[in-house]
């Protein structure tokens, strides 16, 4: 009786398969599911928020030879002046964001924004993003949109460093620069190194396969307070086409060679040209205690923990951009030459925040232009 007990016993236990290759096999159906739905629910949003924006006006693609560039125009196409606005690293919502500088010119000048390869409406591209092949971008799409140069350029951030280039190498179409605390250029070019290949390569493949969207809460913010939902929902349009991809990727890995390849070339010029200076503009710690309390209004609105102010490190931001000034900033200027300094301590995104005094630095600038 024992010995058949057991004999059954064995025989069904050699019959049993192992169960985790099910479990493992059953997990990995599921997670494709999951992530072709993903895929799917983005797949169809970003053609929902491109309608949008093509009804709103935003968008014109405009090629560049093996890929289009966006070319968003507002304002008089028969004015005065031609602002082309540049946006800085890894901004795709200028053509949105700068408008609470911009909306004030546009009776007057045409307003244009022209996204770089991998930004906002424009195409991705593996084409290595050098200082030179940007430029030529920037050219070759405003050309062909029949937006004739000379143009006032309004760089931002590292895109001080393409109109640097812009104005050293054809001079005569630009008329003037407002740079908008744009990167500051030197011998000794502080910049940090990027991301690791493997991880620039798995960020890219997250993106395009539709995870951006679920992760989008941590990167894309909301415009300041005051802009309408529309603008805000523009804003998220933009941003979210992006994210992270080849043309980024590129630039970001050549960007030092960028910012050295310009300074190597940069040429003194006669063209006018202000600079905004808000990271390294202040002029009293109330300004920086100002900026910091403005800042924690933006984290309290997405929930982020506020900065303490301290008066002490308030103090020493001044010294520190008086130091930066004098031993950085001025020699730039002056080798890029007919450039005035406009200090306007605050944060980096400054038409963000004082966009009224950047609207009445652009305006006194456009008016010496005119009085020329």
């Amino acid at each position: 009786m024992n010995n058949k007990t057991t004999g059954r016993r064995l025989g069904a236990g050699s019959e049993r398969k192992p169960i985790l290759p099910k479990m493992l096999l059953v997990m990995a159906v599921m997670l494709l599911l999951f992530w072709a739905v993903i895929f799917a629910v983005d797949r169809i949003k970003l053609s929902g928020e491109r309608d949008m924006l093509d009804k709103k006006g935003y968008l014109n693609p405009v090629s560049v030879g093996d890929y289009s560039l966006n070319v968003c125009t507002c304002g008089n196409s028969g004015g005065k002046h031609k602002l082309v606005a540049m946006s800085g690293a890894g901004v795709s919502n200028l053509s949105v964001d700068l408008r609470s500088v911009t909306d004030r010119f546009t009776d007057d000048d045409l307003i244009v924004f022209v996204d770089r390869a991998g930004y906002g409406l424009s195409d991705d591209t593996k084409t290595p993003q050098t200082v030179d092949r940007i430029v030529s971008d920037y050219r070759t799409a405003l050309k062909n949109a029949g937006i004739e140069a000379p143009y006032v350029l309004l760089p931002h951030s590292v895109a001080g460093a393409y109109a640097s280039y812009w104005v050293s190498k054809y001079p005569e179409e630009v008329e003037g620069i407002v740079f908008l605390d744009s990167t500051i250029l030197g011998d000794d070019i502080e910049f940090e190194e990027g991301v690791s290949g493997f991880t620039d390569g798995l960020e890219i493949f997250l993106c395009r396969t539709g995870m951006y969207r679920f992760a989008a809460g941590r990167y894309i913010v909301p415009l300041p307070e005051g802009r309408s939902e529309e603008d805000n929902a523009v804003s998220y349009a933009l941003n979210i086409r992006s994210g992270w991809n080849y043309a980024q990727s590129s630039e970001n890995r050549l960007m030092k060679q960028n910012l050295n390849d310009t300074w190597d070339e940069l040429e003194t010029t006669d063209v006018p040209k202000v600079y905004i200076c808000s990271s390294w503009g202040y002029t009293s710690a109330d300004e920086v205690i100002g900026n910091i309390q403005w800042l924690n209004d933006q984290r309290v609105r997405r929930g982020v923990p506020r900065q303490e102010i301290d008066t002490d490190v308030a103090r020493a931001a001044v010294s520190q951009s008086e130091e930066k000034r004098e031993k950085s900033l001025t020699p730039y200027l002056d080798r890029l030459g007919s450039c005035e300094l406009e200090l306007l301590g605050g944060d980096h995104f400054i038409f963000d925040q004082k966009p009224e005094e950047c609207a009445e630095i652009i305006e006194r600038f456009l008016k010496k232009l005119d009085d020329r």
